[in-house]
């Protein structure tokens, strides 16, 4: 979440509550540990109860159903709530539309700026991917208060939903042209879907000599910076032999509104100081919703020139079209990224090229002493890149350190990404001539086997 905090407590497990003592300085992390102890309580519980996925029933929800829409394939999607590993996800259905209408495969809510996936040719599989985003006041104004003079005092995570599909060809997936609801292999589909993500590890290395300037940081001080702040490592683009990565000392949370664009010139809104705005040199994406809920890399661009609330951007070192009007655009942003051209960490587009390995050339440096180093979840085994993967870890200048979880052996631990983290839960099968226990067949001949889980509730007449 690219949010302005100290920092994310790291799990426990152990912990039940959070206990406020009087007389004590109050910090956003207690009160963040505090809500996820609770939520992460509530979705345990309902993931020990209900299992992996599935919906209750009278308001079971995601009913897939062929249909056409304009002369081509589309699926219908029902209304109603289904749960995925605990967490909640609903689908009211379309928001003004008349009673019992539906929301459609090919104009679902949360679009992305690609768009759904052209339903492919059958046999195909209907799955429900859930994730939370994070939502600030960029995205939703109503956050803000107004009669304290609208500031941003808190923001929101949002639990959102895509139906995907995948077609059933490959040595992968052709195992699940046969599966029902009763055999589903779930872990299977999950696996392929999520494939082998990426381990990194963070540390700040020992000082090479000691520090000009022992008024900003002790002369023994592994981390050197003059403040604490909460580094980001964020996947900002995978291609198909090059993965590059961002970062920031602020998790991301230097961002403006975007309201036009003026020639070279982006007029923006939102800036709330030096240390939180732009500078000449500063590499800033250019993104909006659509983007980021598809998983898809920003433009990035260099500045040239800050005038308040005008940053003029350097147009040959765009790496994409900067011409884009914002008002067409979702909640259009522009976000700073704190990477610059330096010796061993030479820039690819603005962003740093991601080389993997375990030896001590494989480590990269960000800043003040701290270095990252990206490793294969094992050993010859491909490595799954994802857009939007990250890793965030604060940098604390009393202990001259960052904190980072230590392996058995002695050394910084190899962690997966902290996020984005998504949830598989399958919902149909379809193909011509299948089998159906839900669907009427509208998308010419086509039906759909249902694959969703129904569960009814515990409470009963005590007099049965």
């Amino acid at each position: 979440m690219k949010g302005d905090f100290s920092r994310f407590v790291l799990d426990n497990d152990t912990y039940s509550r959070v206990l406020m003592q009087q007389g004590r300085v109050m910090v956003d992390s207690d009160w963040n540990d505090h809500v996820a102890m609770v939520v992460d309580s509530h979705r345990g519980l309902a993931a020990d109860l209900i299992g992996p996925h599935g919906g209750p029933k009278g308001r079971l929800g995601f009913d897939i159903d062929p249909v056409t829409t304009n002369g081509k394939a589309d699926l219908s999607i029902g209304a109603g709530v289904y749960y995925v590993d605990g967490l909640r996800c609903v689908n009211p259905g379309p928001p003004g539309g008349a009673a019992g209408a539906l929301h459609r495969y090919l104009s679902q809510p949360y679009p992305t700026s690609a768009g759904p996936e052209k339903l492919p040719g059958k046999p195909y599989l209907v799955y429900l991917d859930i994730w939370e985003r994070h939502v600030t006041s960029l995205e939703d104004d109503a956050i803000r208060e107004v009669a304290l003079g609208g500031p941003d005092t808190t923001t929101r995570a949002e639990v959102v939903w895509q139906v995907r599909v995948q077609p059933l060809v490959g040595d992968r997936w052709k195992p699940f042209v046969g599966a029902t609801c009763a055999n589903f292999p779930l872990e299977k589909m999950r696996e392929a879907l999520t494939g082998n993500a990426p381990r990194l590890k963070a540390k700040a290395k020992e000082p090479d000599s000691v520090a000009d300037d022992t008024c900003l940081s002790a002369p023994e001080a592994r981390y050197r910076g003059p403040e604490n702040q909460l580094y980001r490592v964020e996947i900002h683009a995978v291609d198909d032999d090059t993965v590059t990565f961002v970062w920031s000392r602020e998790n991301g949370s230097v961002v403006a509104e975007w309201l036009a664009t003026e020639g070279d010139d982006l007029r923006v809104a939102g800036v709330r100081d030096k240390i939180r705005g732009f500078e000449a040199g500063d590499w800033v994406e250019l993104t909006d919703d659509r983007l980021e809920l598809g998983s898809q890399a920003g433009v990035l661009v260099r500045l040239a020139r800050v005038d308040r609330d005008r940053l003029t951007v350097d147009p040959t070192t765009a790496t994409g079209p900067i011409n884009s009007i914002p008002s067409t655009l979702a909640n259009a942003r522009v976000r700073r990224w704190d990477q610059r051209q330096r010796s061993g960490a030479a820039l690819v587009g603005g962003a740093v090229k991601v080389r993997a390995g375990t030896g001590a050339a494989d480590w990269i440096d960000l800043e003040a002493g701290i270095q990252v180093q990206f490793q294969p979840p094992a050993a010859n085994a491909p490595t799954d890149y994802r857009v939007g993967d990250h890793w965030v870890f604060p940098a604390r200048v009393a202990t001259g350190d960052i904190i980072w979880p230590q392996a058995t052996g002695g050394g910084p631990a190899a962690l997966p990404p902290h996020g984005v983290e998504h949830h598989y839960a399958p919902l149909a099968l379809v193909a011509t001539g299948a089998s159906a226990t839900t669907g009427t067949g509208g998308g010419g001949g086509t039906q759909a086997l249902d694959l969703r889980r129904l569960f009814a509730p515990l409470a009963k007449c005590a007099s049965t």
